[in-house]
């Protein structure tokens, strides 16, 4: 309790610290609020990583360039990222045709093999990737799980949010409607 409590106090105070820097950017929309997503004051550019795929190829941020990314931090062994990952799936494939990509970053330590095993228990046809040293873990400043990044189609940081969400729902299309649009 005391690591949750910690964890998802460090996470908001990262929140108002990172992403509270610099002039307003734009208002925060009412679908943002609705999903709970921390929008920055200012929009930088999401750091740029390459990881391996569990198949052993390589993707990176730059696969993704001019597409809207849900970019989500998770790991095996945290229920509410299992929680959530059938309804990042259906998100992906209702919204895949018009630009928005769903790439999902393992954080588990040498589980490639038990990675295999969810992305085919779950069905899941988005990317996956692996950050065993757990090096853009760190680079985005994840501090519990899930977290989520969205990154705008012009590469930018539009906002995090922290812990499951369902990411079919009405709220979460509509934020990504605007995002695309």
């Amino acid at each position: 309790m005391r690591k949750t409590l910690f964890c998802n106090i460090s996470i908001l105070l990262f929140g108002l610290v990172i992403l509270s820097a610099g002039p307003s950017w734009a208002h925060q929309s009412e679908d943002f609020e609705r999903m709970g997503v921390v929008s920055p004051r200012t929009e930088k550019l999401a750091p740029n990583f390459s990881l391996e795929t569990p198949d052993g190829s390589t993707l990176g941020l730059n696969n993704f360039k001019g597409k809207v990314v849900l970019l989500n931090f998770w790991a095996t062994w945290c229920e509410p990222c299992k929680a959530e990952l059938p309804s990042m799936q259906r998100l992906y494939e209702a919204l895949r045709p018009e630009g928005v990509e769903v790439v999902a970053i393992s954080i588990d330590r040498n589980k490639k093999e038990r990675i295999k095993e969810y992305i085919k228990d779950y069905n899941l046809t988005f990317p996956v990737l692996l950050d065993p040293g757990q090096e853009v873990r760190k680079g985005y400043f994840i501090m519990g799980l899930p977290t989520s990044y969205l990154i705008g189609a012009d590469g930018k940081l539009k906002g995090f949010i922290s812990g499951a969400r369902e990411w079919d729902s009405v709220a979460s299309k509509k934020l990504f409607s605007k995002l695309i649009h």
